[in-house]
């Protein structure tokens, strides 16, 4: 059995792994699609070749083929979006804006699996949300700025629903299978639309696309999967809220994007919301 502490060790690694995962947009200059495309495939033969080592059988029912292909159809609507935000506007802005998919984990999750409202979970959505307002630039009257914070709530709201939706399905099936299913049907769906072998694409770029697939996706997909198979979508999803924090420290260091007073306290007030969120868990 998964105790939370496990539960809670492998989400905010996972949460890190996602943060830094941001990065890549703005070190890899391809489009989102073909980005997301080498996520993709690397991370589903880097799963592929877990399960075999492991001697796991590849197998799973009609049922589950159906519902894992559209949940990797929405990962891979997320993953684009995702990596649109970003490279339309900054790495803060794209992760802030995701970072307010929590709020529709609240609204949607009770709807899935027939629960009670608790408002306490409101609460603490709530002040992710007023946190990431603090974060977010004063002025979006730039059409990238704009463009960059709808593509962040659209990939908010698909997060959203994966999430949901993955709870559903891991509670039976191998989070590493789930993971190697949803990934091979994202690259599969952009396969068509790819241009990675019409373009010239460097060593250093593919060591990045390889990286990125194994590293930040592979395993941080796994593991966050692994803790659903204990913690509820909405303690999940605040737990991700800590992603823009972890990711503009980075971006901060190794991309040179400022960090002013407001960011500061944003951060805060997503940090505590976490931090409530994870001792109200355990004590339960």
């Amino acid at each position: 059995m998964t105790s939370y502490r496990q539960a809670f060790a492998a989400l905010h690694s996972a949460v890190l792994l996602f943060a830094l995962s941001g990065l890549f947009a703005k070190w890899l200059s391809l489009t989102p699609i073909d980005i997301v495309f080498g996520r993709a495939f690397f991370a589903s033969i880097a799963i592929a070749l877990i399960l075999i080592f492991k001697r796991q059988s590849f197998l799973i029912s009609t049922r589950r083929f159906i519902a894992l292909l559209i949940t990797g159809a929405i990962l891979c609507f997320h993953w684009v979006s995702f990596f649109t935000a970003i490279q339309m506007s900054t790495v803060a802005i794209g992760l802030l804006t995701f970072a307010v998919f929590p709020v529709f984990v609240a609204l949607l999750e009770p709807l899935f699996f027939r629960e009670a409202y608790r408002w306490v979970t409101f609460i603490q959505a709530t002040i992710t949300v007023v946190g990431v307002y603090f974060v977010l630039p004063s002025s979006t009257d730039e059409s990238p700025i704009l463009a960059g914070v709808i593509w962040g709530l659209m990939s908010a709201l698909s997060f959203a629903l994966l999430t949901i939706l993955n709870r559903k399905f891991v509670a039976d099936i191998s989070a590493k299978k789930v993971a190697f299913y949803q990934n091979s049907f994202a690259a599969l769906l952009l396969l068509p639309l790819i241009e990675l072998f019409s373009v010239a694409v460097t060593n250093q770029q593919w060591g990045y696309l390889l990286i990125l697939g194994v590293v930040f996706t592979a395993l941080s997909h796994s593991m966050f999967n692994f803790s659903l198979k204990r913690l509820k979508g909405l303690t999940a999803s605040i737990a991700v809220s800590l992603e823009p924090v972890y990711g503009i420290i980075a971006a901060y260091f190794l991309l040179g994007e400022q960090v002013n007073t407001q960011m500061i306290v944003g951060g805060c007030l997503i940090l505590s919301a976490n931090i409530w969120a994870l001792k109200q868990t355990i004590t339960n």
